[in-house]
């Protein structure tokens, strides 16, 4: 039986030293070690579980010491109000008493554990030792309470998939059903506990399960069988070094050869297993009374049969005192019945009524007990058609449940279809719109391209007769030119008639010359002028005329023909447009006029 599992203590993350620890295992963590952490830490949390896990370090070389840190853990977490410490530290201390054969302390300790773990919402801790507080129940021969501790266990470990929770429960409820004398329930939660042990490579444990086994081969008169699954355990728990474990498979074995009165076969095995008890290194967590208490009663029943009295009775006594330290019942009926035959061949009538008494008290308890084996029984078969019962009403709820819930994807589907049909429509309404946008971009586009050709071909144009102007007043400043060369040659009356169509010519020219170009220019350019003046009014009319020269992109020498300047005066004129302008040094000024 699994009274104690093996628990790690709750981490924190601190020292790496500890997690070294923990990973090889408590018997080979330095006691020294563990004080010198406590001693260098100040947090309240991290000196909780080093005192648990010290305490855990001695629980099986010395009890007191290991109680002294456990509670040592317990003062300081209760001081920090730290529940999860308390409910480590009470925990350590149901196994320290578990392993020291103190049931009813070890109860109490593990009761206070699972209220603060809850509290903590630590459920596979409570799930862990709920487990543990069935096997005291068990141990007892409380039966029903130990059966609604491991099933509530059970349910919690396969909702919540605590797996290593899972096979001792079977183990466990296998081991009930074996009480109960329902062998092949017992048998099928055996085989579920050990499947799922070798699934996990848990060779200890498939060991008990072999164990377990054999016992049911035992009972069902398969003698050969029984003792071959005995010696197979035997032989794993000697690999393993369980020796406690050995000493139990050695007496079962016993039990046999004394059933067939093969006293000589059983004291063989009989007396394997005393020296394993005797000399027991408290290397078994769980409580060793369960074990040694049979195994000092066969030997006692032995010694009686072989007519050694004193032996007999120290053996029974020896029994009696451990059963009745922790309540074990059937144990305590059998050693009183065999002490009082012992007194009663030895003629001591007073000490074998005595223990007669203490026999007949425990019969009734005895009796009380079958009574509730078989009370159990019945409740069990009507738990099961209850269950059953349960289990039609809830297929009938899932029946509706599952109507219910295809009513709802019914539902939801229709509402999903009007959902994308109405997305359909938004986004067919709404890619129509983007279309017509689409269009009417593309519209303006196309009529911004067709006002940049026509601007394009109006600059063109503009560019033409500009040349063309400029051809022409090249030509009239030519004729100009030849007619003032050539002026000498008149006689005086007819030189200044001359003069005068000079002068002529050069004024008209000028003057026809800026007031066409100017006319094509609006033309072409129609908001130029309107910038301009809007944001440089200081400029001149000559000024606003060379900046007109500008944006057509002409040169000063064109601009000095058509103006008839100086090239030295068109520059001076550039220079003091830039100023006004505000235009750096470094920027193009034709460029400037260009993205007006």
């Amino acid at each position: 039986m699994l009274l104690s599992s093996s628990r790690k203590c709750i981490l924190i993350g601190f020292q790496v030293v500890v997690f070294q620890f923990l990973a090889l295992g408590m018997a080979d963590v330095p006691k020294d070690s563990l004080l010198q952490l406590i001693a260098n830490t100040e947090d309240v949390k991290k000196q909780t579980i080093l005192y648990c896990n010290l305490a855990k370090l001695l629980q099986r070389s010395n009890v007191d010491s290991a109680f002294y840190f456990a509670q040592k853990g317990l003062t300081i977490s209760r001081g920090a109000e730290y529940t999860l410490g308390m409910a480590e530290a009470s925990a350590v201390m149901g196994d320290i008493c578990v392993t020291n054969d103190q049931l009813e302390a070890a109860k109490n300790y593990y009761l206070d554990a699972v209220e603060l773990f809850e509290k903590a919402g630590s459920l596979f801790d409570v799930t862990q030792i709920n487990m543990i507080l069935g096997n005291i129940h068990l141990a007892r021969n409380e039966y029903l309470q130990a059966l609604t501790l491991y099933q509530k266990c059970l349910d919690i470990s396969i909702s919540n998939n605590f797996s290593s929770l899972s096979p001792h429960l079977y183990n466990n409820i296998g081991e009930l059903y074996l009480e109960l004398e329902d062998k092949d329930a017992a048998e099928e939660n055996f085989y579920l506990a050990y499947q799922l042990y070798k699934s996990q490579d848990d060779t200890f444990n498939l060991a008990m399960c072999m164990l377990n086994i054999a016992n049911v081969n035992a009972i069902n008169g398969k003698k050969a069988e029984a003792i071959a699954g005995y010696l197979d355990a035997v032989h794993t728990f000697s690999t393993l070094g369980s020796w406690p474990n050995i000493a139990t498979a050695y007496n079962a074995i016993a039990e046999l050869f004394i059933k067939d009165q093969d006293y000589s076969k059983a004291k063989e095995y009989l007396s394997l297993a005393l020296n394993i008890i005797e000399n027991n290194d408290r290397s078994f967590e769980g409580p060793s009374s369960i074990f040694s208490t049979k195994i000092f009663t066969n030997v006692a029943t032995l010694a009686f049969e072989n007519n050694d009295i004193t032996r007999a009775i120290f053996f029974a006594k020896k029994s009696l005192a451990l059963s009745e330290q922790n309540l074990y019942k059937t144990s305590i009926l059998d050693n009183a019945k065999l002490l009082s035959r012992i007194y009663d061949f030895q003629g001591k009538a007073d000490s074998a009524l005595a223990y007669s008494k203490i026999a007949l008290a425990y019969t009734e308890e005895t009796q009380r007990e079958e009574n509730i084996k078989k009370i159990t029984q019945l409740r069990m078969q009507y738990e099961f058609d209850a269950m059953l019962k349960e289990k039609e009403l809830e297929e009938v709820k899932q029946i509706a449940t599952l109507h219910k819930r295809e009513m709802t994807y019914i539902g939801v589907l229709f509402l999903v279809v009007f959902t994308v049909i109405l997305l359909v429509l938004l986004y067919s309404n709404q890619k129509t719109k983007a279309e017509k946008a689409a269009l009417q971009v593309k519209n303006l586009e196309l009529e911004k391209t067709k006002l940049n050709q026509v601007l394009a071909y109006k600059n063109k144009e503009l560019a033409t007769n500009m040349m063309y102007l400029l051809e022409k007043n090249e030509f009239i400043t030519m004729i100009a030119k030849k007619l003032s060369e050539t002026k000498d040659v008149f006689n005086k009356n007819n030189q200044s008639i001359v003069q005068s169509i000079i002068n002529e010519l050069k004024q008209n020219s000028s003057k026809k010359v800026w007031e066409e170009f100017e006319i094509r220019f609006k033309e072409v350019n129609a908001d130029f002028y309107k910038t301009l003046s809007e944001k440089f009014p200081d400029l001149t009319p000559n000024e606003v005329r060379i900046c007109a020269f500008l944006r057509l992109n002409m040169s000063t020498k064109e601009i000095s023909t058509i103006t008839y300047q100086s090239i030295k005066s068109i520059d001076m004129a550039r220079f003091r447009l830039r100023k006004k302008l505000d235009i750096d040094r470094d920027e193009n000024l034709v460029s400037f006029l260009a993205q007006l």
